[in-house]
């Protein structure tokens, strides 16, 4: 019992985290910078760790996972002067995957346990970020 009353407040502490996100990033972005992929929150079962950075051209790529484990990130850029390079590995672990966010926006990713962000650009540019992240079941 005990366990299954965890789970209700873990998925409505998730359900509350996401309405953020969505509220928050369409007060500071404009319309149309934002994409996803199908994320079934079914398949979520926990809340790991938020956090924010700055990303400065001419840096190493920044990690934010690097472990194997399947998870949902939620991508913000709020503000940037560079264009952001995402790196990551699709769910099923087999396919490496390079996506560019060009300015602001929000995204949502599905992987298998790496996420790296590099600002590419001029030199003295750079990218503000803050992302979340959810652990999907085995």
């Amino acid at each position: 019992m005990m366990r299954a009353s965890r789970n209700l407040l873990a998925m409505n502490i998730l359900c509350a985290l996401a309405v953020l996100v969505l509220v928050y990033g369409s007060n500071v972005l404009p319309p149309g910078e934002a994409s996803a992929q199908v994320v079934n929150f079914d398949q979520i079962d926990r809340f790991e760790s938020l956090g924010t950075g700055t990303l400065r051209v001419g840096e190493p790529p920044k990690t934010i996972i690097d472990d194997g484990e399947r998870r949902v990130v939620i991508l913000t850029i709020w503000n940037a002067d560079a264009e952001t390079k995402v790196y990551w590995r699709s769910p099923d672990g087999n396919d490496a995957q390079t996506t560019v966010i060009p300015g602001k926006g929000i995204q949502t990713f599905q992987t298998a346990g790496e996420f790296k962000l590099e600002a590419v650009g001029e030199p003295s540019r750079e990218v503000n970020y803050g992302y979340v992240l959810l652990g999907l079941r085995k």
